[in-house]
């Protein structure tokens, strides 16, 4: 089962509402995941490179992460969410 970590500043509303949506969608493709929500500052690069995929709300200035790192916002305005969904399917399935 792959990893997914969604990260925002202190962990708590951001990356609770983009966790939401995410498992939502994920049910809905029937794509199972283990997801977890994390702040940035509980977070180190073992614990980022752990995971098949991280979905952030804000960047991530750290050369040693080598997992996969997308960050949008659309999870939290709805703005351009088709794609970004697309995009996580797409690097889950693979």
């Amino acid at each position: 089962m792959k990893k997914v970590l969604v990260v925002c500043g202190n962990g708590i509303a951001s990356s609770s509402i983009m966790m939401a949506g995410l498992k939502d969608y994920l049910d809905d493709q029937n794509i199972e995941v283990n997801l977890e929500k994390a702040s940035l500052m509980d977070c180190t690069t073992d614990k980022f490179n752990s995971k098949d995929l991280i979905v952030s709300s804000t960047k991530l200035d750290n050369p040693d992460i080598t997992t996969k790192v997308i960050v949008e916002s659309a999870l939290l305005t709805g703005i351009g969410e088709d794609e970004v969904l697309s995009e996580i399917k797409q690097v889950l399935v693979a």
